[in-house]
């Protein structure tokens, strides 16, 4: 056994270590025990992601020798809409600072990377020429984006493959249009969310579930499902300050909503 299949077993967070990653620590541990199943699933696959900005998501795929190929995507904006009501801003954001941090992480390992500045609405998926088994989106933060995102990785996955998106409390209307999309489509799929904000679909035969750090996690959802309500809190403390709580109570008086016989 390597050392990097020792440090994937392991979920060894070290491996985040070089670029700085925008993910908690348990974001880091589902996205490496996804790593894991799919390198269970398959001796050799491609990875894909939209939203990269400094690399931090791709680190532990440049040591990774199964690993094949690379591809990034990103529209590079210096502000970004988000669901939240508040534009971000990202700094410096290019592709060549992007590639530069990597060459530093993991000299003579950047050769399969393949980055292209755009969006997935105005990309050609044919740009695509191999086969993707692993789809990584955190791009714009927007239901509409999530959306959107979604169908392009479907486009370029095999048949069988994983699609994960990072930040499900903030695009979880996003994501349940694309739950409607596949249901519509009757494509076979199975999905659930994983500490603390990271939200998986296998598409078609793709048992990543099965995989013993995986499902470690979904038995023990209530990590990702408390964060995820916690996280918004504070839209519900805000809707029970003295004016909107009147208004709620006089409504749910008119209706009889409160009547139960």
């Amino acid at each position: 056994m390597s050392d990097f299949d020792e440090r994937i077993k392991n979920l060894d967070l070290t491996l985040f270590d070089k670029i700085e990653s925008q993910s908690v620590p348990e974001d880091r541990e589902s996205l490496l025990a996804c790593q894991f199943a799919v390198r269970e699933l398959r001796s050799e696959y491609n990875y894909l992601e939209i939203g990269s900005y400094l690399g931090g998501s791709i680190q532990p795929y440049l040591p990774d020798d199964r690993c094949k190929r690379i591809y990034s995507i990103d529209k590079r904006p210096s502000r970004q809409p988000d669901e939240r009501g508040v534009d971000y801003q990202y700094l410096n954001n290019s592709t060549a600072r992007m590639l530069e941090l990597l060459r530093e992480a993991a000299p003579g390992k950047t050769d399969k990377i393949t980055t292209i500045d755009g969006d997935s609405g105005t990309i050609d998926p044919a740009q695509i020429s191999e086969k993707i088994q692993l789809c990584f989106i955190d791009g714009e933060h927007t239901d509409e984006a999530a959306s959107r995102d979604f169908r392009f990785c479907l486009d370029v996955l095999d048949e069988n493959g994983l699609i994960v998106f990072h930040d499900a409390a903030v695009t979880y209307n996003g994501i349940a249009d694309c739950i409607e999309f596949l249901k519509k489509r009757e494509i076979r799929f199975r999905a659930y969310n994983l500490p603390t904000i990271v939200f998986a679909i296998e598409i078609g035969d793709f048992p990543v579930h099965k995989s013993p750090p995986v499902l470690e996690r979904l038995l023990n959802n209530h990590v990702g499902y408390l964060f995820s309500l916690q996280s918004n809190d504070q839209y519900r403390q805000f809707t029970n300050k003295a004016p909107f709580k009147l208004y709620r109570r006089f409504m749910t008086w008119r209706k009889g909503l409160n009547k139960f016989e």
